[in-house]
């Protein structure tokens, strides 16, 4: 699998995306959208995503982030984006993602601001 996860608490999870990613291949973006949805089934409401590895992001992806924010903010929950490549979050703000969705210098702000806002 081209992604790894961390279990922060029980509603909280870091997933630290695969710099496949990159590649803007389907099935690495697939399967970052099928480990997110396991993981929310699991009762993880809050989900980091931990861009750092990644240099470009397929806008494939940015639509299923999107989709997975809104399916956790109606369990009180939400996405955040850290630590993403200057080019990630350039086309994260041209895309709108960053209007619903916010974006961290690091996995640890993200944490801190998910646990003082709770989504």
């Amino acid at each position: 699998m081209a992604h790894e996860y961390a279990k922060i608490d029980d509603s909280t999870a870091v997933v630290t995306v695969g710099r496949e990613l990159s590649s803007g291949g389907r099935n690495t973006v697939n399967e970052l959208r099928d480990l997110c949805r396991r993981l929310a089934e699991e009762g993880r409401n809050r989900i980091i995503l931990d861009f750092s590895r990644v240099r470009l992001c397929p806008s494939m992806a940015f639509g299923n982030i999107i989709i997975l924010d809104k399916r956790l903010k109606e369990k009180d929950g939400g996405v955040a984006i850290a630590a993403p490549s200057s080019h990630v979050a350039k086309a994260a703000r041209i895309t709108g993602l960053t209007r619903s969705i916010s974006s961290f210098d690091s996995v640890d702000e993200a944490v801190k601001a998910m646990e003082r806002t709770g989504g």
